[in-house]
Protein backbone atom coordinates (compact mmCIF):
# COMPACT_ATOMS: atom_id res chain seq x y z
CA UNK A 1 0.00 0.00 0.00
CA UNK A 2 1.25 3.49 -0.86
CA UNK A 3 0.83 5.90 2.03
CA UNK A 4 1.58 9.63 1.86
CA UNK A 5 1.70 12.07 4.77
CA UNK A 6 1.30 15.81 4.17
CA UNK A 7 2.76 18.11 6.79
CA UNK A 8 4.15 21.60 6.95
CA UNK A 9 7.50 20.73 8.50
CA UNK A 10 9.46 17.78 9.90
CA UNK A 11 12.47 19.64 11.28
CA UNK A 12 10.80 20.68 14.53
CA UNK A 13 11.13 18.68 17.78
CA UNK A 14 7.38 18.84 18.50
CA UNK A 15 4.97 16.05 19.35
CA UNK A 16 3.41 15.92 15.88
CA UNK A 17 6.76 15.29 14.24
CA UNK A 18 7.66 12.74 16.89
CA UNK A 19 4.49 10.72 16.40
CA UNK A 20 4.79 11.00 12.61
CA UNK A 21 8.25 9.42 12.73
CA UNK A 22 6.91 6.52 14.80
CA UNK A 23 3.98 5.88 12.45
CA UNK A 24 5.91 6.29 9.20
CA UNK A 25 8.72 4.04 10.39
CA UNK A 26 6.22 1.39 11.49
CA UNK A 27 4.45 1.32 8.14
CA UNK A 28 7.75 0.98 6.27
CA UNK A 29 8.79 -1.87 8.56
CA UNK A 30 5.50 -3.58 7.69
CA UNK A 31 6.37 -3.42 3.99
CA UNK A 32 4.35 -0.39 2.93
CA UNK A 33 5.57 2.36 0.60
CA UNK A 34 5.67 5.58 2.64
CA UNK A 35 6.25 9.16 1.52
CA UNK A 36 6.17 12.46 3.39
CA UNK A 37 5.45 15.75 1.61
CA UNK A 38 6.59 18.98 3.27
CA UNK A 39 6.00 22.57 2.24
CA UNK A 40 9.65 23.51 2.58
CA UNK A 41 12.57 21.52 3.95
CA UNK A 42 15.52 23.51 2.71
CA UNK A 43 18.91 22.64 4.20
CA UNK A 44 17.49 21.57 7.56
CA UNK A 45 17.35 17.93 8.57
CA UNK A 46 14.46 16.15 10.31
CA UNK A 47 14.82 16.33 14.10
CA UNK A 48 13.55 12.77 14.61
CA UNK A 49 14.80 9.64 12.90
CA UNK A 50 12.98 8.62 9.74
CA UNK A 51 13.72 5.29 8.10
CA UNK A 52 15.91 5.72 5.00
CA UNK A 53 13.24 3.93 2.94
CA UNK A 54 10.79 6.78 3.55
CA UNK A 55 10.74 9.19 0.60
CA UNK A 56 10.73 12.88 1.55
CA UNK A 57 9.29 15.29 -1.02
CA UNK A 58 10.09 18.97 -0.60
CA UNK A 59 7.65 21.27 -2.41
CA UNK A 60 10.11 24.13 -1.87
CA UNK A 61 7.38 26.66 -1.28
CA UNK A 62 8.49 29.73 0.66
CA UNK A 63 5.23 31.31 1.77
CA UNK A 64 5.05 34.84 3.12
CA UNK A 65 1.70 36.15 4.29
CA UNK A 66 2.60 39.14 6.43
CA UNK A 67 1.14 42.60 6.07
CA UNK A 68 -2.11 43.92 4.63
CA UNK A 69 -2.08 41.40 1.77
CA UNK A 70 -2.11 38.43 4.10
CA UNK A 71 -5.44 37.01 2.89
CA UNK A 72 -4.56 37.57 -0.77
CA UNK A 73 -1.22 35.85 -0.26
CA UNK A 74 -2.86 32.94 1.56
CA UNK A 75 -5.31 32.27 -1.27
CA UNK A 76 -2.54 32.49 -3.84
CA UNK A 77 -0.28 30.22 -1.82
CA UNK A 78 -3.04 27.72 -1.17
CA UNK A 79 -3.73 27.46 -4.91
CA UNK A 80 -0.04 26.96 -5.65
CA UNK A 81 0.28 24.34 -2.89
CA UNK A 82 -2.67 22.34 -4.22
CA UNK A 83 -1.37 22.51 -7.81
CA UNK A 84 2.07 21.19 -6.89
CA UNK A 85 0.60 18.57 -4.59
CA UNK A 86 -1.86 17.41 -7.23
CA UNK A 87 0.93 16.97 -9.80
CA UNK A 88 3.01 15.03 -7.27
CA UNK A 89 0.10 12.76 -6.30
CA UNK A 90 -0.53 11.89 -9.95
CA UNK A 91 3.12 10.91 -10.15
CA UNK A 92 3.22 8.92 -6.89
CA UNK A 93 -0.26 7.38 -7.29
CA UNK A 94 -0.87 6.86 -3.53
CA UNK A 95 -3.62 4.69 -2.07
CA UNK A 96 -3.92 6.67 1.17
CA UNK A 97 -3.06 10.34 1.76
CA UNK A 98 -3.05 11.73 5.30
CA UNK A 99 -3.15 15.40 6.26
CA UNK A 100 -1.86 16.44 9.66
CA UNK A 101 -4.25 19.42 9.65
CA UNK A 102 -1.68 22.14 8.98
CA UNK A 103 -2.56 25.54 7.53
CA UNK A 104 -2.14 24.30 3.96
CA UNK A 105 -2.16 20.48 4.32
CA UNK A 106 -5.75 20.63 5.56
CA UNK A 107 -6.76 21.38 1.94
CA UNK A 108 -5.34 18.23 0.34
CA UNK A 109 -8.89 17.04 -0.29
CA UNK A 110 -8.92 19.43 -3.27
CA UNK A 111 -6.43 17.26 -5.16
CA UNK A 112 -7.79 15.06 -7.97
CA UNK A 113 -5.66 11.90 -7.85
CA UNK A 114 -8.45 9.71 -6.50
CA UNK A 115 -6.67 8.43 -3.36
CA UNK A 116 -8.50 8.02 -0.07
CA UNK A 117 -8.01 11.11 2.06
CA UNK A 118 -7.65 11.14 5.86
CA UNK A 119 -7.21 14.15 8.12
CA UNK A 120 -5.96 13.70 11.67
CA UNK A 121 -6.13 16.22 14.48
CA UNK A 122 -3.36 16.26 17.10
CA UNK A 123 -5.17 18.77 19.30
CA UNK A 124 -8.54 18.61 21.01
CA UNK A 125 -11.55 20.44 19.58
CA UNK A 126 -11.42 22.97 22.42
CA UNK A 127 -7.71 23.70 22.32
CA UNK A 128 -7.19 27.00 24.16
CA UNK A 129 -10.96 27.29 24.75
CA UNK A 130 -11.91 24.38 27.08
CA UNK A 131 -14.60 26.50 28.72
CA UNK A 132 -16.66 26.30 25.50
CA UNK A 133 -17.20 22.57 26.07
CA UNK A 134 -19.76 23.44 28.76
CA UNK A 135 -22.01 24.83 26.02
CA UNK A 136 -22.35 21.37 24.44
CA UNK A 137 -24.87 20.41 27.12
CA UNK A 138 -27.76 22.16 25.37
CA UNK A 139 -28.96 22.64 21.78
CA UNK A 140 -28.26 26.38 21.64
CA UNK A 141 -24.82 25.82 23.12
CA UNK A 142 -24.01 23.13 20.55
CA UNK A 143 -25.06 25.53 17.81
CA UNK A 144 -22.69 28.19 19.20
CA UNK A 145 -19.74 25.78 19.37
CA UNK A 146 -20.51 24.55 15.86
CA UNK A 147 -20.39 28.10 14.53
CA UNK A 148 -17.15 28.68 16.47
CA UNK A 149 -15.56 25.71 14.69
CA UNK A 150 -17.51 25.93 11.44
CA UNK A 151 -14.36 26.20 9.30
CA UNK A 152 -12.99 22.94 10.74
CA UNK A 153 -16.37 21.21 10.35
CA UNK A 154 -16.47 22.19 6.67
CA UNK A 155 -12.90 21.00 6.09
CA UNK A 156 -13.28 17.58 7.73
CA UNK A 157 -16.55 16.93 5.90
CA UNK A 158 -14.59 16.55 2.65
CA UNK A 159 -12.46 13.68 3.96
CA UNK A 160 -13.04 9.94 3.87
CA UNK A 161 -11.98 9.80 7.52
CA UNK A 162 -11.43 12.34 10.28
CA UNK A 163 -9.25 10.93 13.09
CA UNK A 164 -9.07 12.38 16.60
CA UNK A 165 -6.96 11.16 19.51
CA UNK A 166 -9.51 10.37 22.22
CA UNK A 167 -13.03 9.07 22.65
CA UNK A 168 -13.67 12.14 24.79
CA UNK A 169 -12.83 14.47 21.91
CA UNK A 170 -14.77 12.33 19.43
CA UNK A 171 -17.95 12.90 21.43
CA UNK A 172 -17.32 16.65 21.51
CA UNK A 173 -17.31 16.80 17.70
CA UNK A 174 -20.81 15.37 17.59
CA UNK A 175 -22.40 12.83 15.30
CA UNK A 176 -20.01 13.00 12.35
CA UNK A 177 -20.26 10.01 10.00
CA UNK A 178 -16.56 10.00 9.12
CA UNK A 179 -15.01 10.47 12.59
CA UNK A 180 -12.76 7.87 14.23
CA UNK A 181 -10.74 7.80 17.44
CA UNK A 182 -7.19 6.42 17.29
CA UNK A 183 -4.76 7.35 20.08
CA UNK A 184 -1.05 8.02 19.81
CA UNK A 185 1.15 4.95 20.36
CA UNK A 186 3.67 4.54 23.15
CA UNK A 187 7.01 6.03 22.17
CA UNK A 188 9.17 3.43 23.92
CA UNK A 189 9.09 0.17 25.85
CA UNK A 190 11.20 0.39 29.02
CA UNK A 191 13.42 -2.46 30.16
CA UNK A 192 12.49 -1.70 33.76
CA UNK A 193 10.07 0.59 35.53
CA UNK A 194 10.59 3.07 38.33
CA UNK A 195 10.85 1.68 41.86
CA UNK A 196 9.02 4.85 43.00
CA UNK A 197 11.50 5.11 45.87
CA UNK A 198 12.98 8.46 44.81
CA UNK A 199 11.26 11.25 46.72
CA UNK A 200 10.66 13.23 43.57
CA UNK A 201 7.62 14.61 41.78
CA UNK A 202 8.15 15.34 38.10
CA UNK A 203 6.44 17.43 35.41
CA UNK A 204 7.52 17.97 31.81
CA UNK A 205 6.39 20.11 28.88
CA UNK A 206 6.35 23.53 27.27
CA UNK A 207 6.35 26.45 29.66
CA UNK A 208 3.24 28.50 28.96
CA UNK A 209 -0.41 28.98 29.76
CA UNK A 210 -1.41 25.48 28.66
CA UNK A 211 0.69 23.44 31.09
CA UNK A 212 0.06 25.79 34.02
CA UNK A 213 3.36 25.08 35.74
CA UNK A 214 2.72 28.22 37.78
CA UNK A 215 -0.34 26.48 39.24
CA UNK A 216 1.74 23.40 40.00
CA UNK A 217 4.27 25.55 41.87
CA UNK A 218 1.47 27.12 43.90
CA UNK A 219 0.09 23.67 44.74
CA UNK A 220 3.56 22.54 45.79
CA UNK A 221 4.00 25.64 47.95
CA UNK A 222 1.04 24.49 50.07
CA UNK A 223 2.84 21.35 51.27
CA UNK A 224 6.54 21.64 50.37
CA UNK A 225 7.60 22.77 53.84
CA UNK A 226 6.01 19.65 55.35
CA UNK A 227 8.02 17.37 53.04
CA UNK A 228 11.60 18.75 53.09
CA UNK A 229 13.00 15.44 51.81
CA UNK A 230 10.81 15.56 48.67
CA UNK A 231 11.58 17.55 45.54
CA UNK A 232 9.50 18.87 42.63
CA UNK A 233 11.40 18.74 39.32
CA UNK A 234 10.02 20.58 36.30
CA UNK A 235 11.60 20.08 32.88
CA UNK A 236 10.34 22.69 30.46
CA UNK A 237 11.07 24.40 27.17
CA UNK A 238 10.60 28.15 27.36
CA UNK A 239 11.08 30.79 30.01
CA UNK A 240 12.50 28.73 32.88
CA UNK A 241 13.77 31.88 34.61
CA UNK A 242 10.20 33.03 35.12
CA UNK A 243 9.37 29.79 36.92
CA UNK A 244 12.54 30.00 38.98
CA UNK A 245 11.55 33.52 40.05
CA UNK A 246 8.08 32.29 41.05
CA UNK A 247 9.55 29.44 43.10
CA UNK A 248 11.70 31.99 44.94
CA UNK A 249 8.67 34.17 45.66
CA UNK A 250 6.79 31.14 46.96
CA UNK A 251 9.74 30.17 49.20
CA UNK A 252 10.02 26.69 47.70
CA UNK A 253 13.26 27.03 45.72
CA UNK A 254 15.16 24.80 48.17
CA UNK A 255 13.15 21.73 47.16
CA UNK A 256 12.16 22.73 43.63
CA UNK A 257 14.16 22.22 40.43
CA UNK A 258 13.38 24.14 37.23
CA UNK A 259 15.35 22.53 34.40
CA UNK A 260 15.56 22.95 30.63
CA UNK A 261 13.70 20.32 28.63
CA UNK A 262 15.51 16.98 28.61
CA UNK A 263 16.16 14.55 25.76
CA UNK A 264 16.39 11.67 28.24
CA UNK A 265 12.78 11.51 29.41
CA UNK A 266 13.01 7.80 30.23
CA UNK A 267 15.89 8.33 32.69
CA UNK A 268 14.22 11.25 34.45
CA UNK A 269 10.96 9.37 34.83
CA UNK A 270 12.79 6.31 36.16
CA UNK A 271 14.22 8.50 38.91
CA UNK A 272 10.79 9.88 39.88
CA UNK A 273 7.87 8.57 41.93
CA UNK A 274 4.91 10.80 41.03
CA UNK A 275 3.99 12.54 37.78
CA UNK A 276 2.01 15.78 38.06
CA UNK A 277 -0.09 17.23 35.24
CA UNK A 278 -1.89 20.54 35.80
CA UNK A 279 -2.70 21.42 32.17
CA UNK A 280 -5.57 23.68 31.23
CA UNK A 281 -6.16 21.56 28.11
CA UNK A 282 -4.48 18.76 26.18
CA UNK A 283 -4.85 16.83 22.95
CA UNK A 284 -3.24 13.60 24.02
CA UNK A 285 -0.55 14.15 26.70
CA UNK A 286 2.39 12.05 25.53
CA UNK A 287 4.41 12.51 28.72
CA UNK A 288 1.49 11.19 30.76
CA UNK A 289 1.67 8.16 28.48
CA UNK A 290 5.38 7.82 29.09
CA UNK A 291 5.20 8.35 32.85
CA UNK A 292 2.67 5.54 33.24
CA UNK A 293 4.71 3.34 30.92
CA UNK A 294 7.65 3.87 33.31
CA UNK A 295 5.50 2.90 36.29
CA UNK A 296 5.21 6.43 37.67
CA UNK A 297 1.67 6.98 39.02
CA UNK A 298 0.12 10.26 37.81
CA UNK A 299 -1.97 12.90 39.49
CA UNK A 300 -3.67 14.88 36.76
CA UNK A 301 -6.29 17.52 36.23
CA UNK A 302 -9.10 15.88 34.25
CA UNK A 303 -8.80 18.51 31.53
CA UNK A 304 -10.03 18.26 27.96
CA UNK A 305 -8.82 15.99 26.44
CA UNK A 306 -6.77 12.89 27.21
CA UNK A 307 -6.41 12.24 30.95
CA UNK A 308 -9.94 10.80 31.27
CA UNK A 309 -9.22 8.34 28.45
CA UNK A 310 -5.82 7.34 29.80
CA UNK A 311 -6.12 7.21 33.62
CA UNK A 312 -8.29 4.76 35.55
CA UNK A 313 -9.00 6.98 38.56
CA UNK A 314 -7.89 5.39 41.82
CA UNK A 315 -6.36 2.36 40.08
CA UNK A 316 -3.35 3.58 38.10
CA UNK A 317 -3.46 7.29 38.95
CA UNK A 318 -5.71 10.07 40.19
CA UNK A 319 -7.97 12.43 38.25
CA UNK A 320 -8.64 15.83 39.78
CA UNK A 321 -11.31 18.26 38.67
CA UNK A 322 -9.61 21.21 36.92
CA UNK A 323 -8.86 24.03 39.35
CA UNK A 324 -9.34 21.94 42.49
CA UNK A 325 -5.98 22.64 44.12
CA UNK A 326 -6.99 21.27 47.52
CA UNK A 327 -7.82 17.84 46.06
CA UNK A 328 -4.55 17.87 44.13
CA UNK A 329 -2.72 18.54 47.40
CA UNK A 330 -4.67 15.76 49.11
CA UNK A 331 -3.65 13.17 46.50
CA UNK A 332 -0.04 14.35 46.60
CA UNK A 333 -0.04 13.82 50.37
CA UNK A 334 -1.57 10.38 49.91
CA UNK A 335 1.02 9.15 47.41
CA UNK A 336 3.99 10.85 49.04
CA UNK A 337 3.14 9.29 52.39
CA UNK A 338 2.33 5.77 51.19
CA UNK A 339 5.09 3.88 49.37
CA UNK A 340 3.00 0.70 48.99
CA UNK A 341 0.21 2.61 47.26
CA UNK A 342 2.68 4.36 44.94
CA UNK A 343 4.20 1.02 44.01
CA UNK A 344 0.83 -0.66 43.48
CA UNK A 345 -0.50 2.18 41.30
CA UNK A 346 2.78 2.42 39.39
CA UNK A 347 2.72 -1.26 38.49
CA UNK A 348 -0.94 -0.98 37.45
CA UNK A 349 -0.09 2.08 35.32
CA UNK A 350 2.74 0.27 33.52
CA UNK A 351 0.41 -2.64 32.69
CA UNK A 352 -2.75 -0.72 31.79
CA UNK A 353 -0.95 1.69 29.48
CA UNK A 354 0.08 -1.22 27.25
CA UNK A 355 -3.29 -0.91 25.53
CA UNK A 356 -1.55 1.94 23.69
CA UNK A 357 1.37 -0.21 22.54
CA UNK A 358 2.66 0.53 19.06
CA UNK A 359 1.37 -2.72 17.57
CA UNK A 360 -2.13 -2.29 19.03
CA UNK A 361 -2.48 1.34 17.93
CA UNK A 362 -0.98 0.86 14.47
CA UNK A 363 -3.24 -2.12 13.87
CA UNK A 364 -6.16 0.30 14.24
CA UNK A 365 -4.65 2.48 11.51
CA UNK A 366 -4.16 -0.47 9.18
CA UNK A 367 -7.75 -1.58 9.80
CA UNK A 368 -8.98 1.90 8.88
CA UNK A 369 -6.90 1.86 5.69
CA UNK A 370 -8.30 -1.55 4.71
CA UNK A 371 -11.85 -0.37 5.40
CA UNK A 372 -11.44 2.76 3.26
CA UNK A 373 -9.95 0.77 0.40
CA UNK A 374 -13.06 -1.40 0.10
CA UNK A 375 -14.62 -0.26 -3.21
CA UNK A 376 -18.07 0.39 -1.70
CA UNK A 377 -16.69 2.83 0.88
CA UNK A 378 -16.63 6.55 0.24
Amino acid sequence: MKIVYCVGDITSHGGIERVLSIKANYFVEQGHDVSIVVIKLGEDKPFFNFDSRIKIYDLKLDFNEHGIKKKINFNRNKKLYIQRLDALFHEIKPDIVISLFGKYPCYIYKTTDGSKKIIELHFAKYKRTPYLAKLDKCFVGRLITYLYRIKEYRIVSHYDAFVVLTEEDKKLWGNLKNIYSIPNPLTFTPKKISKVSHKRIIALGRIGKQKQFDVLLKIWSLIAVQYPDWKLSIFGSGDIEKLKHLSLNLNISSNTEINPITSNVEKELFESSIYALTSKYEGFPMVLHEAMCMGVPPISYACLCGPRDIIHDGEDGFLIEPGDMSSFVEKLRLLMGNYSLREKMGVAASKNIQRYSKDKVMTQWLSLFDYLMIPSQK
